[in-house]
């Protein structure tokens, strides 16, 4: 347990991540790790099941929820073993950009702090993935 929160902690000294969360996508969908007190804590098992669910056509319309808000779908490479990523924006006034990666057993949730462009957190998801697959 030790190493989780010194991992999350070491993600969170980036200064584009406002939120992180890791959660199982296997046979065991719960909560690996996550900022405490964090919003994407409390992403939910439904949400895991959405966000990797073969349906992509019906959330690029209507968005998708994380963590019980509201997001729309930016760009969806989620299940293309060459990106394994996702890029959402959360809907309202303090709206923040929203990166997901997918490693075989986990997803991994980044939140961007106010203003922070998507671009800079697909690339920490991306080091994040090649991490987690070594």
């Amino acid at each position: 347990m030790g190493y989780w929160k010194y991992y999350i902690s070491s993600i969170l000294v980036d200064r584009n991540v406002h939120d992180v969360a890791i959660m199982g996508v296997s046979d065991n969908k719960c909560m690996w790790a996550a900022k405490p007190g964090g919003l994407l804590a409390a992403i939910l098992p439904q949400d895991v099941a959405l966000i990797t669910g073969q349906d992509r056509k019906t959330f690029l319309l209507t968005g998708i929820p994380v963590a019980g808000k509201k997001c729309s779908v930016i760009h969806d490479n989620l299940l293309n073993d060459e990106d394994n990523v996702m890029d959402v924006r959360s809907k309202g006034s303090n709206s923040r950009s929203i990166c997901i990666g997918k490693t075989p057993k986990a997803l991994i949730f980044l939140m961007g702090k106010k203003g922070v462009h998507g671009g800079a957190l697909n690339q920490k998801v991306h080091d994040m993935i090649v991490g987690m697959k070594a």
